[in-house]
C-alpha cells in the first residue's frame, strides 16, 4: 500500500491551488490579492487532505468539490462585480491544468496520479503548459497595453478597494491645488460615506457638493469638448499597490465607467 503524508501532500496542494486562483485572476484581469489566494489555496489543501481520512472521504465527491470551487472563489474573489465569471474561469483554468498534468504523465509514462506520488516535473510541465494557454486567452481579450491597479481609498476611518485602470492619458487636475485625481464610479465609493451622505455621490455635482462635507468641484472637457464639472474630495489616503500616493484627490462618476466590469477607477 502506497504512503501518503498529509503535511507533504497539503503544501503540494496548497501551491497548486494558489497558482490556479492566480491564473483565474488573470484570465478575469483581476488584481492580484495574494493573501486572499493564499487563504482560499489553504482551504482547499485542508479540505483535500481530510477528504483522505476514511470517515470523511465524502468530501471527494463531485458535488463537494463543487462546493470546494465555490468556497475558494467566495474567500479569494469576494467582492468582485462578476463573482460568476470567476469561477467560471477558476473551474475552466482548474479543468486545462488536470488535462495538462494528464498530458504531462502519459508524456513521462505515468498517467496515474502525480500529485499523489509528488512528481514534480510533471506538475512544472503541466505550470507551463497551463500558464501558456491562460496567457493566450488573456492576449486575445485584453486591450493592448492594459493595467489594472489595484487601489484602496480612505477617509474618515472607511476604506474601499478599486481597480483602476492605469490610463497615461487621464490629466485631469485640480486646478487649484494641482493634485491629479482618481476617477471612480459613485457606487465604488459610497462606503467612504454615511448613508445619509453616500446617495449624494449620484446627484447633480453643483449641487451635492453643497451636501457633501470637504466636496469641490473640478471642470472637465466632455467627449463632445463642452465644459463639465465632476464631484471631488480630498481622501485621507490613496494607496497604488501599496505605495502611498499624497497627490491624489478622489473624482466621482455618477454612471459606469468600465464597460466590461473588470475595472471600476481610471488613474
Amino acid at each position: 500500500m502506497e504512503s501518503v503524508y498529509l503535511d507533504e501532500l497539503f503544501c503540494l496542494d496548497l501551491a497548486v491551488d494558489y497558482f490556479l486562483l492566480m491564473a483565474a485572476a488573470r484570465l478575469c484581469a483581476l488584481p492580484y490579492r495574494r493573501g486572499r489566494y493564499l487563504a482560499a489555496a489553504a482551504l482547499g489543501g485542508l479540505w483535500n487532505c481530510l477528504g483522505l481520512l476514511s470517515s470523511m472521504g465524502w468530501l471527494l465527491r463531485p458535488v463537494m468539490r463543487l462546493a470546494l470551487a465555490v468556497a475558494m472563489t467566495l474567500t479569494a474573489f469576494g467582492g468582485e462585480r462578476r463573482l460568476g465569471r470567476c469561477l467560471a474561469a477558476f473551474l475552466a483554468v482548474s479543468a486545462l491544468f488536470g488535462g495538462a498534468v494528464y498530458a504531462a504523465g502519459l508524456i513521462k509514462g505515468d498517467p496515474a496520479g502525480p500529485l499523489l506520488h509528488l512528481d514534480m516535473r510533471v506538475l512544472a510541465l503541466a505550470f507551463a503548459v497551463c500558464w501558456a494557454g491562460v496567457s493566450l486567452l488573456y492576449r486575445g481579450r485584453a486591450a493592448p497595453r492594459r493595467r489594472i491597479l489595484a487601489v484602496t481609498v480612505r477617509r474618515d476611518g472607511r476604506s474601499v478597494a478599486l481597480r483602476a485602470l492605469e490610463d497615461t492619458g487621464n490629466g485631469l487636475t485640480d486646478p487649484l491645488t494641482g493634485r491629479g485625481a482618481l476617477i471612480a464610479e459613485a457606487g465604488a465609493l459610497e462606503g467612504l460615506f454615511p448613508p445619509g451622505q453616500a446617495s449624494w455621490l449620484r446627484a447633480e455635482p453643483s449641487e451635492a457638493a453643497l451636501h457633501l462635507p470637504g466636496a469641490r468641484l473640478i471642470p472637465y472637457a466632455g467627449l463632445e469638448g463642452q465644459g463639465r464639472l465632476l464631484l471631488a474630495f480630498l481622501p485621507d489616503d490613496v494607496t497604488v499597490e501599496g505605495r502611498s500616493r499624497d497627490d491624489l484627490l478622489a473624482a466621482v462618476v455618477p454612471g459606469s465607467i468600465g464597460s466590461d466590469g473588470t475595472y471600476d477607477a481610471i488613474l
